[in-house]
């Protein structure tokens, strides 16, 4: 802390000094002005026009941790972090030459730097002064550390409050809308809904019954509910069954009448019921038209049921044949596997019989010594029994893995033949790619390492038929590029509404000339004889009419990347 003589003589070296003496100021003055400057809270400090600090107080050597010796014509600049400083030292000259600069008069905040390197937010004032023909700089400094981690807080405070308040705000719009919404879809229902209090008094009632009695809500809220439906000749008492069907004379309509205790708070205590009244004339009138042709109708079903199973089953063998040609390999290879083995088996069993066969003539003989026992052990020995039946349960393990793979082709094969179907069904997108997988894996496996990263996507109404066509054709495109052994990634995943399927190669990749001519009809990049050019065109128009998009990037020598987007329809 500076010392009270310290101070004198700060004051006393200021041009300043000689000026106020000679105005008449006197010790006392000089003295409260000094007592004034040293006990004040915020750090002041007085530069010459050089930038040198000339004069500091004690609240100047706290706040930026230096001795009264260091501070002490130390460049005003040093106080402040070194990536500021030569704009400070900039703004000082601009000063020196001007006395109307910008930052004079004003407080403004910047950031300090104490002893040890600690930056901090400071306020400061700045003011400007001449004597004797030289300039001085004299700055006000304030630390405002915990003003500005107040500020930070209440304005953390401030952002929870209106978050909480808006929070807040949405939960009574939400309640208000669903509100509203529940009282407007009662009303849109055809059924009469009417809730009761314990005394029989309504409480709510949809527009449907509101209509039946010809009269305002006003008129039939708190009114007794029996009474009010005996004035339309409806009894009460037929209520105290469920399910009652009576008929109402004066329209001649029939409804359906229940009752169902109302439970409210947390004991569910019965306070009320609610009773729905449904019109069910025409369901009267259906049910005797349909009670009076249902011989025929059954007749009639049987026989549709027996022309569609053949139709259906005519279509589909259609289907599979045209695909058939592209799996029989795969299906040859499980039932070639599956036959060789049955026939190692069959002869491991005509081996057994013979064994057994040997084992019934000496069976009567039970003495070891006997030639026909010692015969029949060394029969076993030969035939090798004990290792035949080890082996055939391998044998039988490898047949009915092979008639796994059989079924699991067939089944794939099944599944991709419905690239004529045109109605849109609800479709699992990762499991049409496994079945295109399935189908064009001998087109693939020769070629490239398959790598498959299927994401959480929903369900979608599509035409699977269609966008399985486009997968295979992605798939048989990304095998034909490449050239020995490569790569081929499927990825899919669900972001902003809609599901993304990629399809990646290591393949020869597309010119940039050509890969903005891709999708048009009969435009190949294949040699001659080896490829319509109709492939890509027709996936682009498929995901088209599922209103998607299909992308590609392409580098040549490095692959191909194909994109689809297929908008998720619930």
């Amino acid at each position: 802390m500076i010392m009270r003589e310290k101070v004198d003589q700060k004051i006393d070296s200021l041009p300043c000094r000689e000026e106020c003496a000679g105005a008449g100021h006197d010790k006392v003055l000089i003295d409260r002005l000094s007592n004034i400057v040293e006990t004040a809270p915020d750090a002041i400090i007085t530069a010459d026009s050089k930038g040198a600090i000339v004069f500091f107080n004690g609240a100047a050597l706290r706040t930026f941790g230096y001795s009264a010796e260091e501070l002490t014509g130390m460049p005003v600049t040093s106080i402040m972090p070194e990536r500021f400083r030569s704009t400070h030292s900039m703004a000082l000259m601009k000063i020196s030459e001007t006395e109307t600069f910008r930052v004079v008069g004003r407080t403004i905040e910047l950031v300090g730097q104490s002893k040890d390197g600690t930056e901090f937010p400071i306020e400061l004032s700045l003011s400007t002064w001449v004597s004797d023909g030289q300039r001085f700089f004299t700055c006000i400094i304030r630390d405002i550390t915990g003003r500005k981690k107040d500020e930070e807080a209440l304005l953390e405070s401030k952002k929870a409050k209106e978050k909480e308040h808006e929070e807040l705000n949405r939960l009574f719009r939400q309640v208000e809308s669903i509100k509203n919404e529940w009282e407007r879809t009662m009303d849109c229902v055809g059924d009469m809904v009417v809730l009761t209090e314990g005394d029989g008094r309504i409480r709510r009632c949809n527009r449907t019954f509101k209509d039946f009695t010809g009269k305002t809500y006003e008129e039939v809220l708190g009114k007794n509910w029996e009474e009010l439906l005996f004035e339309h000749r409806i009894a009460a008492g037929t209520f105290l069954r469920e399910g009652v069907e009576i008929f109402h004379k004066p329209t001649g309509r029939w409804f359906v009448v229940n009752s169902y205790p109302f439970r409210r708070g947390k004991d569910h205590e019965v306070s009320g019921t609610v009773i729905t009244i449904n019109d069910s004339t025409e369901l009267k009138k259906i049910a005797e038209e349909l009670e009076a042709k249902n011989r025929e109708i059954e007749q009639a079903y049987s026989d549709l049921k027996a022309a569609q199973s053949q139709i259906l089953q005519q279509e589909k063998m259609a289907s599979i044949g045209q695909l058939a040609a592209g799996v029989a390999h795969e299906i040859n290879n499980p039932i070639g596997f599956i036959s060789s083995n049955l026939g190692t088996l069959d002869k491991y069993l005509l081996r057994l019989s013979d064994f057994i066969s040997s084992q019934s003539e000496v069976v009567a003989y039970l003495d070891s010594d006997m030639p026909a026992v010692a015969g029949l052990r060394e029969k076993r020995k030969l035939l090798k029994l004990d290792y035949i039946l080890e082996d055939v349960k391998q044998l039988i393990r490898e047949s009915l893995d092979g008639a796994d793979r059989v079924k699991k082709i067939v089944q794939d094969l099944k599944s991709f033949s419905r690239v004529d179907e045109t109605e849109h069904k609800t479709s699992d997108i990762n499991a049409g790619l496994e079945s295109t997988i399935n189908i064009v894996w001998n087109e693939l496996k020769y070629k490239a390492t398959l790598k498959k990263e299927f994401g959480d996507i929903p369900v979608t109404k599509c035409n699977s038929g269609q966008l399985n066509q486009v997968f295979m054709n992605l798939l048989v495109n990304s095998a034909h590029a490449i050239e020995k052994q490569g790569e081929i990634m499927v990825r899919t995943w669900h972001e902003g509404g809609s599901i993304f399927v990629s399809i990646s190669d290591t393949g020869s990749g597309i010119p940039a000339d050509k890969i903005n001519r891709i999708f048009e009809p009969f435009f190949t990049t294949k040699e001659v004889g080896k490829g319509t050019g109709l492939g890509l065109s027709i996936a682009y128009e498929i995901i088209q009419k599922h209103n998607g998009e299909i992308s590609v990037q392409s580098e040549v020598g490095k692959g191909t990347t194909f994109t689809l987007r297929i908008p998720v329809v619930q």
